[in-house]
């Protein structure tokens, strides 16, 4: 596991080359997010694809979570106010320095998607570099990057909304939707929700492909599976519980997941550029790379669903995430309990997760943030509120390589830069 928060000093706002981004601390949140819905999480050692009879753990209810401690966002970051416009645009000085920046990015990456925004200043945005690194085609204006784990707190914001439409209950057992899982009698929505369920996540199984299956199937490959703890006893990044939050929410909206996204958020944000994946679709999605060369996927994506299937552009990503803060997509008030009791998502204490969402804690690079990464086969992504800056950014690379932090990081350093030079 890459290690040293040390090395995020190394950063200058010219990102170095891809070998140096690789040993960066922020290298590790595209791997401990376990966001890649292609890459393993656990050893094939450690995952065993068992019959629900040889399941050897006896799990009863009210069980007490007894991982490492959980952390709380520091109360001051709610007193920010999160309903200033993000309209307008940014001083010359910072757009130049992005843009600098935007054309580096694109010898790191076949094509890149960065936006910036600060409430009350103005935003930025860009999308440039190829579709495809063999074929060399530009990218069309509608080009959409896939977005991966990003697209869980769209999944835990639908979730949310049900809540407040007396629809559901978050403290609800799973049982009613999945009767064969694993202690599915006391397994609630919201254990789903903080990865808390102990169900492994499906593509970490010596099953999982990359070819497409049905969110059904995948989650009947993890409910074949022993779980790895008691339902809230602990953590682990499961893609399998996002994948059941989706078939909850088709079943309760009564439509396919992408329509519910298109009607729940991108429709009245305005997210002109994202949409969820699914079989058969026809959206012009940027094709995904590892080391400049593309990458062939056979689902599309689609398989990744609840879990990890939005395509959607850095842009549209900040507007979302600008809405989501100031309440207009769940209550300011629901905000915050998606923020509470966040569980370390490994020992460094610099990640942690609530529902749907991360806290970042990086002291030595941008500082505390509120967000979420991803990672998917060809693709990685963040965004977040930078709270030191005030600001929102968001930075997807084309190429699995190159982490979508490391970029966020030098996108902080260049408007710090500018801001020192405008004083």
């Amino acid at each position: 596991m890459i290690a040293a928060l040390t090395h995020m000093r190394k950063f200058s706002i010219n990102i170095p080359p891809h070998r140096s981004l690789a040993p960066s601390a922020f290298v590790r949140f595209a791997l401990l997010v376990i966001a890649s819905i292609g890459v393993v999480s656990c050893t094939k050692t450690t995952i065993r694809e068992v019959v629900p009879a040889a399941f050897t753990q006896s799990c009863v209810a009210s069980i007490d979570y007894s991982g490492p401690a959980r952390r709380q966002v520091p109360k001051e970051i709610w007193q920010h106010d999160f309903t200033r416009r993000i309209d307008g645009v940014l001083p010359v000085a910072m757009t130049d320095a992005l843009q600098n920046l935007a054309n580096d990015f694109a010898r790191r990456a076949p094509a890149t998607s960065i936006a910036v925004a600060i409430p009350g200043v103005g935003r930025w945005a860009t999308s440039q570099g190829v579709f495809n690194a063999d074929l060399g085609t530009s990218l069309p204006p509608e080009a959409r990057f896939q977005v991966a784990s990003t697209t869980k707190t769209l999944t835990a914001a639908a979730i949310m909304q049900m809540e407040a439409e007396g629809r559901l209950l978050t403290s609800s057992s799973i049982e009613p939707w999945f009767p064969d899982a694993p202690n599915a009698r006391i397994t609630t929505v919201d254990h789903l929700l903080r990865h808390t369920s102990g169900l492994v996540s499906f593509n970490a199984l010596p099953s999982s492909t990359l070819g497409y299956r049905q969110p059904r199937e995948v989650i009947a490959m993890a409910e074949a599976v022993e779980p790895q703890f008691c339902p809230g006893s602990n953590f682990t990044y499961s893609n399998t519980g996002y994948a059941m939050l989706g078939v909850i929410i088709e079943e309760i909206d009564q439509r396919p997941l992408h329509q519910s996204f298109q009607e729940r958020f991108a429709s009245p944000l305005g997210l002109r550029h994202t949409s969820l994946r699914y079989q058969g679709d026809d959206i012009p999605v940027v094709s995904g790379h590892m080391g400049g060369a593309p990458v062939d996927v056979p689902d599309r994506y689609a398989t990744s669903f609840a879990a990890g299937g939005l395509a959607s552009t850095a842009e549209d990503l900040v507007t979302f995430w600008h809405e989501f803060l100031s309440g207009q997509t769940v209550s300011s008030s629901t905000v915050r309990t998606m923020f509470m009791d966040l569980a370390p998502m490994d020992a460094s204490g610099e990640m942690f997760y609530g529902r749907g969402v991360m806290l970042y804690d990086l002291p030595q690079g941008p500082g505390l943030m509120l967000g979420h990464s991803g990672g998917i086969t060809g693709f990685t992504s963040v965004v977040a509120y930078v709270v030191a800056d005030d600001m929102y950014v968001s930075v997807v690379f084309s190429d699995k390589t190159t982490p979508a932090e490391a970029g966020l990081w030098a996108v902080v350093q260049a408007i710090r830069a500018a801001r020192h030079g405008e004083r």
